[in-house]
Order: C-alpha cells, then structure tokens, then sequence
C-alpha cells in the first residue's frame, strides 16, 4: 500500500556494449543515498571495482535526487569500468513523517525499498551504506548457503547490540548492523518485509535511536544468518586505537570521524585516500569544518595526535562558534 508508483525515473548507464543486462549472472549492489554521499559512494564502488576485477557488476543507486555533475560522473565510470550503474529516482513521500537526522539522512530509509523494485529481477542483493570500502574479492560472499534465512548480516558493536537487544526486545538475542544486507529478494518480498518495516518505522515515531536499523532488526528477527565481521568491518576513526584485520572484506567507516573530513587524522584513512586518487572523485578535497561541531571534532583530533597548539585553537573557535549559534538562535 506504501509503494505505488516509489519510482519516478531510471536511468541506465550501460557501460558494457551491449543491449541486454544479465542481472542474473552478475552481483548486484544496492546503495541508498542522497546527493551529499555520492562522492563516498563513487569511492566504494571504485573500490569495489579494482577488487573485483573478474566478476561483472551492476550498481543499483536509489536517490531522491542527484545533480548534473555527478550524473555525469557516473556515466563515466560506467564507460571506463565496463560496468552497468543503474539510478533509480525515488519519490520519497511515504518517507515525510519518518524521522531523520544530519547523520541519518531520508535516504537511510531507501534500503526498505530497494527488494520490491527489483522483484523479479535480481535473486540475491548486496545492500552497503556509501560509507564502506571494499578490500577483497566477493565471491566467497556468493556462495554463501541462506538456507532458510532472508539476510546474511554481521554483528553490530557491542555496546550497540547489548542496549538495543534490550530495549527492543529482540527474541533471538542478536543486532545487526544495516549498513551490510546481502539479501534474498524473493524471501524478503514474499515475506513482506519492506511493508513491515515502513509501517514499524510510522507506529514507532520517535522511539528508534537507530532509526530504520531498528525496525529492520525487529522485523528480520529469527531470519538472518549470521556471518563473519569481515564482511562489514566497523571501524570507527574517532579512537586513535582503531585497527583494520587483514583479511576484511568490507570495512565499514562508522560514526562522525569520515576519511574524507579534515577532522579525521587517523592514518588508516590512507586507504579510502588512495583509492579516492584513482578514482573520478580523486580531484575532490576534504570537507572542511563549516559548524561548532565540525571544530570540536578538529580540536579533539589535533590533541589526540600530539598537536596542542592547533587542538586549542579549534576548541576556542568551537567555544566562540557555539555562543553565538546560542545567541542567534
């Protein structure tokens, strides 16, 4: 009932010659984004790309809307990577009353949508958030047996899991994180999930903390199979403790500390840079701190790595900044 006429256009960039796109013998990947993430999101699926040489690919992009520039890019990179980008524009209404925020754009809410528009399509989907990089090969991730399952998902941090499990009421015990869903189209509709999941988000205005996670984690309870952490690393750059295993396949950048952010001084993020170099987005520079948050964040990040002189100067301008946004607001 929710989802009549959800797209209002698709373009197709075709980057492989050829008329017909085979869905079925390809791995599908499904991003749901809004316009601010295509820069991450070109990186991801750069990254992708360069580890997945062997394999054909279609991307699967869901966005309400996307400017010029990046239609363009896109084209591109379909051409040169002999690859198929498919975009999907959404309407987003049904999504109006469902709460958001800077963190958590509208677009979060795209992942429910993505299986009934490509039912009868594609069989199994690789859903990633614009914010995970790939460092190996999927194939292993394709053999996987669902066996009754609708999703394979990994784990979410544990202090997340622990309190959401609680509050939730989770009866099989265990969270994921949604930022990773390789999902089973044809069990996930048959199962009604995406209905399920957009009328739990609208009964429970306001309750979820993890927004769309939550409802997912309620509604695919009991249906999930487990699998490594591999394959949706969390590594958040905030702690200068952070570390990445060698044998990840996807490494999730989790939390305000993005590589592609001044603010972000951990050394791992040499691994997002260097790919962003090679790919269309490499000319881009970092997003500089345009708020109070953004400089507590420098300042924190400056201290943290041994540079006091600069870390005091950004938590002054954050101080200064955050009085005044006080006094105009």
């Amino acid at each position: 009932m929710y989802l009549n006429n959800i797209v209002e256009n698709k373009l197709i960039f075709n980057g492989l010659n050829i008329e017909d796109i085979n869905y079925k013998k390809s791995i599908n990947i499904g991003y749901g984004v809004d316009n601010n993430f295509i820069r991450p999101m070109g990186v991801s699926m750069t990254s992708i790309i360069k580890n997945n040489m062997d394999i054909n690919i279609i991307f699967h992009i869901f966005i309400d809307y996307i400017d010029d520039m990046s239609l363009n890019l896109l084209e591109k990179f379909a051409k040169d990577n002999k690859v198929s980008v498919i975009i999907y524009k959404i309407n987003t209404e049904v999504f109006e009353q469902l709460p958001y925020t800077k963190h958590f754009a509208k677009a979060t809410y795209n992942r429910f949508l993505m299986p009934q528009i490509l039912d009868g399509i594609v069989n199994k989907l690789i859903y990633i958030d614009a914010d995970v990089q790939c460092f190996g090969n999927l194939k292993s991730l394709m053999q996987l047996d669902f066996k009754d399952n609708i999703v394979a998902v990994v784990n979410d941090l544990p202090y997340v899991r622990e309190k959401q499990i609680k509050k939730l009421n989770i009866k099989n015990n265990k969270y994921f994180n949604a930022g990773f869903m390789f999902i089973d189209v044809k069990k996930w509709n048959d199962n009604n999930i995406s209905e399920k999941a957009i009328k739990l988000s609208f009964d429970n205005l306001g309750k979820f903390a993890w927004l769309d996670q939550d409802a997912l984690n309620i509604v695919l309870d009991g249906k999930c199979l487990y699998i490594d952490k591999k394959y949706d690393y969390l590594l958040n750059m905030k702690h200068k403790s952070a570390y990445m295993p060698n044998d990840v396949i996807f490494v999730h950048y989790v939390g305000r500390y993005k590589p592609w952010n001044e603010w972000c001084m951990h050394p791992l993020r040499k691994y997002f840079l260097d790919v962003e170099k090679i790919s269309l987005w490499g000319n881009m520079p970092l997003n500089k701190p345009i708020n109070y948050k953004h400089m507590k964040m420098m300042g924190r990040s400056f201290i943290q790595y041994g540079k006091y002189l600069k870390g005091i100067y950004w938590y002054i301008k954050y101080t200064i900044y955050k009085i005044k946004d006080k006094f105009i607001r």
